[in-house]
């Protein structure tokens, strides 16, 4: 019986749907298949970031708000594109203020979750080294859903 427990433990690990991701050498990978997610989003995307300054990714936002998806945003220091954003209808801007955000992510239609380190900026993930995983495993989105819960409620919407 532990034999085929271990057999089924092996099995799962080696079907997760985990996408890693290296930058800044797969960059353009990752920013296509971001890009893909976010047109395509039906319901609701919601963001964690300490900023967001990312021009190739908003155009993907606007376009999926304005087919009537979501967008939550939540930032440590709103400007750039997070301001930009506040002017569409369906767009919600969050401040959080307790502790500064060091990481970010992202939420789109509870079917996908990508995390990296850092702020989404294009500049910072085009230069720097750094490791972004994405994923549409079940049990990750929704641990990412109660994280991002937690965060909005003890954020302050931007517009109050």
């Amino acid at each position: 019986m532990i034999k085929l427990i271990v057999l089924l433990f092996t099995i799962s690990i080696a079907n997760a749907n985990i996408f890693p991701f290296l930058l800044p050498d797969e960059g353009s990978r990752f920013n296509h298949y971001l890009q893909t997610h976010l047109k395509n989003s039906q319901k609701e995307i919601l963001i964690v970031t300490p900023s967001l300054n990312y021009p190739s990714l908003g155009k993907s936002i606007l376009r999926s708000t304005s087919h009537g998806a979501n967008l939550t945003l939540v930032t440590s220091k709103p400007s750039g594109d997070a301001l930009r954003f506040i002017a569409y209808e369906g767009v919600t801007l969050y401040t959080y203020s307790p502790r500064p955000l060091s990481d970010t992510l992202i939420l789109i239609d509870n079917s996908l979750v990508c995390h990296l380190s850092g702020s989404l900026n294009e500049k910072n993930l085009s230069d720097n080294v750094s490791s972004v995983w994405c994923s549409d495993e079940a049990s990750l989105v929704l641990v990412a859903q109660k994280q991002i819960s937690v965060l909005i409620k003890r954020s302050k919407p931007y517009l109050q």
